[in-house]
């Protein structure tokens, strides 16, 4: 968990604050009776903004399996790498980053791994020849560690149409926190839809 600078414990997950929520919505009171059910509401918004696009906007520690590429560039098409901690071949090698290149090379999240022509170590498959998620790589994942600007705006405007109409919820399409929060597809803003449209995966 973190703080939100009112006393208020906010999900290290969610993109925004109460007391951002507060001053987008020029809430000037310091009445914190509402303060659970906004905390609900801005995750609920945060996951909804994974959901559409397909990626999340916080830091987190996995480890994903990819088969043995054909040549010498793996691709990294399931999820954002922003770092490696250990990457090992099927045949437990373990590469380091005299062995590979990560791409692109001076922009973030990366999108694939390229073996150096100058390394004795390619991509190989298990031992018993089995190629199928012979590659691990424990890293660092998400499109960023921390939510850009646009995002936390997008964040802010769900949570505000949200918080305009609570309790009104009647589309099909939802999604529900632990809260008990729903939100749904008219919740979502044209204006924050347009930022999400932006940072969208491709299927």
């Amino acid at each position: 968990m973190t703080w939100d600078g009112t006393g208020t414990a906010v999900s290290s997950t969610s993109y925004a604050t109460i007391a951002e929520f507060k001053n987008w919505m020029r809430i000037t009171s310091t009445d914190t009776t509402d303060d659970a059910i906004i905390t609900d509401i801005i995750d609920a918004a945060s996951r909804v903004i994974d959901n559409e696009t397909r990626r999340t906007f916080y830091a987190r520690t996995e480890t994903h399996y990819y088969d043995v590429p054909d040549g010498d560039t793996l691709y990294i098409e399931d999820d954002d790498l922003l770092s490696i901690t250990t990457l090992t071949n099927g045949d437990t090698t373990v590469l380091t980053t005299s062995d590979y290149y990560l791409l692109p090379n001076n922009a973030s999240p990366k999108y694939a791994l390229k073996t150096k022509s100058s390394s004795t170590n390619g991509w190989e498959g298990k031992s018993n020849g089995d190629d199928y998620q012979a590659i691990t790589i424990l890293g660092t994942w998400g499109y960023s560690a921390s939510a850009p600007t646009d995002i936390k705006d997008a964040c802010l405007m769900i949570s505000s149409a949200y918080y305009h109409r609570f309790g009104e919820n009647d589309s099909s399409e939802t999604t529900i926190t632990a809260g008990g929060v729903v939100i749904t597809a008219k919740d979502i803003p044209a204006s924050a839809r347009a930022i999400l449209d932006n940072y969208a995966r491709l299927a």
